[in-house]
């Protein structure tokens, strides 16, 4: 009788040892690349200083458009900096319905924020259960080859490795997305109170 298991006719014979630990590798690769791309973006992501942001307020208040963005500068790249540059260009400008361009401007910082955090996320999920994927093949090749065969101590091996391999690449994911989880809600924090302290004086 035809067992799909058994040591003859195999299918779990038939998946090289190392199909887990490639694929476990490729997402590690993927991984990294992300964590390395959103370290660089939100290390630009300065908060507006306190001093900078009070004579901010001042200049807005006396509707001193240039001076007030000149303030910010182009070195404080936080999405509330560009959210203030970019409306006290509309304003100087004499555009009606820049309110309009502010909101779209926001939304589209809070994408770049989010960018890329769904697949780190999604990393830090499947890697541990690709680790157990490849902990399950490989302890069914050891039984399916036999107690003391070459074929069962390389199964026991791709199980503790594949274990091993999924966990160090989970941890790490998992780390970082809470860290840039955080900064995007800092971020997001800062450009709320922009909002409501210094746009406010733009409509007087």
């Amino acid at each position: 009788m035809f067992f799909p298991f058994a040591k003859s006719d195999s299918i779990i014979s038939s998946v090289p040892p190392q199909t887990i630990p490639i694929l476990i590798i490729f997402v590690s690769i993927v991984g990294f690349t992300i964590i390395v791309e959103r370290l660089v973006y939100y290390f630009r992501l300065k908060a507006i200083p306190q001093d900078h942001f009070r004579r901010v307020r001042e200049l807005a208040r006396d509707q001193k458009w240039d001076e007030a963005k000149d303030i910010l500068g182009q070195d404080i790249q936080s999405p509330a900096a560009v959210l203030l540059r970019m409306a006290f260009d509309l304003k100087r400008r004499g555009v009606l319905f820049w309110e309009e361009d502010i909101r779209q401007e926001g939304f589209r910082q809070i994408y770049l924020m989010e960018r890329y955090l769904t697949g780190l996320g999604t990393i830090a999920t499947i890697a541990p259960l690709l680790g157990v994927l490849g902990t399950v093949i490989g302890i069914v090749r050891s039984f399916a080859e036999g107690a003391g065969t070459q074929g069962a101590e390389v199964g026991i091996s791709e199980a503790l490795i594949t274990t091993a391999m999924g966990l160090g690449i989970a941890i790490p994911a998992y780390i970082f997305y809470n860290l840039f989880s955080r900064m995007k809600e800092e971020r997001i924090t800062e450009m709320e109170n922009v909002t409501d302290l210094v746009l406010p004086h733009l409509n007087k």
